[in-house]
């Protein structure tokens, strides 16, 4: 993955997307998903993340360092007319506390050469160095990967439901504007309606009617900027250079299967995932300290060789070496403090489970609600449209005074706000039930 710089970030930018920023000129609206896309490739917490999951992978890398073989080379003198003296170390560390050593010692003096080769072998056989507590560090370091892992797919998919609810929240004030400005029209035309008629109550009725559309086509136009201008931060560009988005609402409801999302959740959810690895490594980290508690028996086998002008001899040497702590508080403590370690994760385990289901049926709830309510204003605005017009022919008939014609006519506009607001607030809950079942 390539990491680029903001200057280059902004100008890619640019580039791909023109005219968006080209002077003086509304920038062209942008779909949701081109918005999304946008968030997840310039997104600076997001590109967070991915640097801390970077180091993570490195953090890998350094602790299989730990089964690299060493080579040690070294060369010693005191005086010009001392014997040249030359040694080499190879070690290597492997796994269950497993260590090897070989060692080649030269000295040339008078002509001759000296050597001396030895090989050692260090093994825990109780008390530790099991094969898992020499890979522990390793465990813990592809563990701690794999969660990082989990929290930037998360942090991802979190990201995509936070561009959503702006997008749909400057859709929503988009739309609304669209009414207001019709609103703001019609107050207009309610006024020179009621001069022709000659009327001083009705003229002074629809007067007070204009400044307050005004007032309510100011004040979307300033929650558009404002929503723009979070968008625009959420993604990660140029705030003076905000972007834009359509008027399109596609709205569907669609049927929910909450029993089978909540099984798909609980398998493939980022934190209940992390909470099964968390478990996961406090369990092997109870193992190893289960295995400290006994007495720590090592086993040592060394083999030497020295080879000298006109000798040459080899040793063969094994030890036993046992360690009996007078105590072993300690290590006992330790384990114990372990076993509360997996217990408490297994607690975490089942609370993120438990949470996670909550979260889904609980949205699923809302969700049919959001869904009755939007039925419920589509069928008022049908209802309020029908009345406008029947309002709308008396006022012209004289039949009623325009008090009556302006609240229906409020009535109508207000829903038909109302009706978009509930609109996208269920396509904003569907969007967290996805985000909720792991989608």
């Amino acid at each position: 993955m390539i990491y680029f710089g903001r200057n280059v970030v902004c100008l890619v930018f640019v580039t791909l997307f023109c005219p968006l920023f080209a002077a003086d000129e509304e920038p062209e609206p942008l779909t949701l998903q081109q918005c999304q896309q946008l968030a997840v490739e310039f997104s600076p917490a997001l590109a967070q993340h991915r640097l801390t999951y970077s180091n993570l992978v490195e953090s890998v890398v350094v602790a299989k360092a730990i089964y690299d073989p060493t080579l040690q080379v070294r060369r010693s003198w005191e005086q010009e007319e001392d014997p040249n003296r030359y040694a080499a170390v190879l070690r290597q560390q492997l796994p269950a506390d497993l260590e090897a050593s070989l060692t080649a010692r030269l000295e040339q003096r008078n002509g001759e050469d000296y050597t001396n080769y030895a090989l050692n072998l260090s093994k825990t056989l109780l008390g530790g160095g099991s094969f898992l507590e020499g890979r522990l560090p390793l465990e813990q370091a592809w563990i701690q990967r794999a969660k990082e892992a989990n929290r930037l797919s998360l942090e991802q998919r979190r990201l995509r439901l936070n561009v959503l609810r702006d997008y749909y929240n400057v859709l929503r004030s988009r739309l609304t504007l669209k009414v207001r400005e019709q609103q703001l029209e019609g107050a207009e035309r309610n006024v020179e309606h009621a001069k022709i008629k000659e009327d001083p109550l009705d003229i002074a009725t629809a007067k007070l009617r204009v400044p307050e559309s005004e007032l309510n086509v100011i004040s979307a136009r300033g929650q558009i900027a404002n929503g723009r201008l979070a968008l625009t931060q959420r993604i990660g560009l140029p705030i003076s250079q905000p972007v834009n988005v359509t008027t399109q609402l596609v709205f569907k409801a669609e049927t929910l299967n909450v029993n089978q999302d909540v099984v798909m959740a609980l398998e493939n959810h980022e934190e209940i995932l992390n909470a099964r690895l968390e478990l996961e490594l406090q369990q092997m980290e109870s193992q190893v300290a289960r295995t400290r508690r006994f007495p720590e028996l090592r086993a040592e086998v060394s083999f030497e060789e020295v080879d000298n002008p006109g000798s040459n001899e080899s040793d063969i040497r094994a030890e036993l070496v046992l360690d009996l702590p007078w105590l072993d508080r300690k290590d006992r403590a330790e384990a114990r403090r372990r076993e509360n370690d997996v217990k408490k994760a297994q607690l975490a385990l089942y609370e993120t489970q438990v949470q996670v289901e909550q979260q889904i049926k609980s949205t699923a709830v809302r969700i049919i609600e959001a869904e009755r309510s939007v039925e419920l204003h589509r069928e008022r605005v049908v209802v309020l449209e029908r009345q406008y017009r029947l309002y709308q022919d008396r006022w012209d008939n004289g039949e009623i005074g325009i008090l009556e014609f302006v609240r229906s006519q409020n009535d109508l506009e207000n829903s038909r706000v109302q009706l978009v607001t509930e609109q996208t607030r269920y396509l904003e809950l569907r969007a967290e039930y996805d985000f909720h079942i792991g989608k």
